[in-house]
């Protein structure tokens, strides 16, 4: 039995990785900047399934080849509520891994140097409360530095599922201050990756957080991103595919990367022994199959936490639309809703990466799957 060489559970190992160059060398020059002593950090954020963590993988990898001491984070189960919690957070699970690789000479009398925590009723005032906790974390972090600096060129840690971290209050402009602090007298980079929201509603007196952390948005795949991830994972598998069946994929899956790998991997599942190689007929025997399995994986886990208004709105929407592209002023006459009303349903389907905004006042569905799951899913709601 072959193995299947695609897997939509996983983020693509590096060795498969394609696309994503104007990232992967921006990433590389702020990496280099780090290690010279002059740190820069990064923002990754996308939908949800463009491949954020597949990226942070790659980064990683990278990092360490460049001879960085590594740490992947991901805010997922909600560790973290507050600031107190976010300094815990990353100053035990970076102490955790040097740990884990041995560095520090006299391990334990080098963990009793470091405060125990403490806790918000102990502070009085608030601003007093965030400049105590940001001396706590970045005397923590500098002496994490002072004690590997000789054996790593710089300190990498990557924050996924970064989105979680905007709901507590104060976080990121917490640890701008922090990590600038820290950039005098050690090499640490920071990259945050997720769905954020912060780069889009910042005003001009918050500019600095999006200077301290110079946001990449990730796009969709071209036809040719896609005809070499297919072939360079098929090819391991001595599978082949035709360009007009890649074309037909690119068709499909619109350039998304988990539609396409969830696409993939159930083609795949479906050749018979004695098939290798995928073609149009194939894909449309499974197309049913994907339908369904897309429909159950990942489209119903977005629609589903949406508020009763939201779904509401969404299924007006997808009734009306003729493409995937609306106007602000044509979902107003939709849902028969002011602007006003509306306007934080919109921003809730924003968020949930239900609807994209291209541009102010236009928004678009999206993916044309979603759609149509939305026109099945609504009917049996009536």
């Amino acid at each position: 039995m072959r193995m299947n060489p695609f897997n939509p559970q996983l983020p693509a190992r590096p060795d498969f990785f394609v696309g994503r160059e104007p990232e992967i060398k921006e990433f590389y020059n702020f990496l280099n900047q780090t290690i010279y002593h002059s740190p820069m950090n990064m923002a990754i954020t996308g939908n949800r399934g463009m491949g954020k963590t597949s990226l942070l993988v790659t980064f990683e990898q990278m990092a360490k080849e460049n001879g960085c001491l590594t740490i992947r984070l991901s805010n997922y189960e909600g560790n973290v509520s507050n600031i107190i919690e976010l300094t815990e957070f990353i100053s035990s699970n970076l102490k955790r891994e040097v740990i884990s690789k041995s560095i520090v000479d006299g391990i334990e009398e080098w963990l009793k140097t470091f405060k125990p925590v403490i806790e918000w009723n102990d502070i009085a005032f608030s601003i007093e409360k965030q400049q105590i906790i940001q001396e706590l974390l970045a005397e923590r972090l500098l002496k994490i530095w002072d004690k590997v600096k000789d054996k790593y060129k710089a300190i990498v840690i990557f924050i996924d599922e970064a989105e979680s971290l905007e709901k507590v209050e104060g976080s990121l402009p917490f640890l701008r201050e922090v990590f600038q602090k820290l950039s005098l007298k050690a090499n640490y980079m920071l990259v945050i990756a997720g769905k954020l929201n912060f780069p889009e509603r910042m005003s001009e007196s918050f500019s600095p957080l999006n200077r301290f952390f110079p946001v990449h948005k990730l796009e969709r795949f071209n036809n040719e991103e896609i005809s070499k991830y297919l072939n360079r994972k098929l090819s391991s598998v001595g599978v082949i595919i035709d360009n007009l069946t890649i074309s037909k994929l690119t068709l499909l899956s619109e350039g998304h990367p988990y539609v396409l790998v969830a696409m993939s991997y159930l083609i795949f599942d479906s050749l018979n022994d004695n098939e290798n190689n995928i073609n149009l007929p194939i894909v449309e025997r499974c197309m049913s199959k994907i339908k369904g399995k897309l429909a159950q994986d990942f489209f119903a886990p977005m629609y589903h936490p949406l508020s009763k208004k939201a779904k509401k709105i969404i299924c007006d929407i997808s009734n009306n639309i003729k493409g995937l592209d609306f106007t602000f002023k044509e979902a107003t006459n939709w849902t028969k809703m002011g602007g006003n009303y509306l306007s934080p349903y919109i921003l809730e389907l924003t968020r949930k990466g239900i609807i994209n905004r291209p541009e102010r006042a236009n928004y678009q569905i999206f993916h044309s799957l979603f759609k149509n799951y939305l026109k099945e899913n609504c009917v049996q709601q009536k």
